[in-house]
């Protein structure tokens, strides 16, 4: 066990250890009574502070964990991809739609353009690229025209990959070119468009409270 830990440092362990509690849905409390230690220790674990072999091999216990799968999780609990062909294309005032037209497959620049013709307004492409635990929810946009306001919990990452986009936040317009970026509290209204007449295309990440 001391060669398996020796070989991680703190920060990853308690990474790992905070991952498998929050999958198991036990708060601090119940994970510190389980393996018989104090709240703050399990904090300072979590943390990635220096603990005893025996402390680690308690958590583990407490959380069913096997030191060994401590050592080397499951690549799917620790990356997450989106491939080419994971891209399915929705319109994001109208999500609960399904995929636009109904294509379960990728959508060309020009089909989706033609959706838009036809009344979709805001092409949105969900990424697979999220945790399972994770807080990141990203995706991308395709602005064709102004959208209407809306809000939600946490923060949010724009980052203009096409064009020229319009972010407004809470009544005040922000233009940002190509390569350009903003952040913004989620709770705020905010809308996003294209700041001419040519569609914008964004990279849109939430970040869950």
């Amino acid at each position: 066990m001391a060669g398996v830990l020796a070989s991680l440092p703190p920060a990853v362990i308690g990474g790992r250890l905070r991952r498998a509690r929050e999958a198991q849905r036990l708060s601090v409390r119940d994970a510190a009574e389980a393996a018989g230690l104090s709240k703050t220790s399990v904090v300072r674990i979590e943390k990635g502070e220096e603990a005893r072999p025996i402390t680690i091999l308690k958590m583990c216990a407490a959380l069913g964990l096997h030191i060994e799968r401590l050592a080397a999780p499951d690549r799917d609990e620790s990356v997450a991809t989106h491939r080419r062909e994971d891209d399915r294309w929705y319109d994001m005032v109208d999500f609960g739609a399904g995929p636009l037209g109904g294509e379960d497959r990728p959508l060309s620049p020009e089909e989706r353009a033609a959706y838009v013709q036809k009344g979709a307004h805001t092409p949105l492409l969900m990424l697979h690229s999220r945790l399972a635990q994770g807080k990141a929810l990203p995706s991308v946009l395709e602005l064709y025209a102004a959208s209407e306001p809306r809000s939600h919990p946490g923060e949010e990452f724009v980052y203009v990959l096409a064009g020229t986009a319009k972010i407004g936040v809470a009544g005040v317009d922000y233009v940002l070119t190509e390569g350009e970026s903003m952040e913004f509290w989620g709770t705020e209204p905010h809308t996003y468009g294209p700041a001419d007449d040519r569609p914008a295309r964004v990279l849109s990440v939430r970040i869950n409270p």
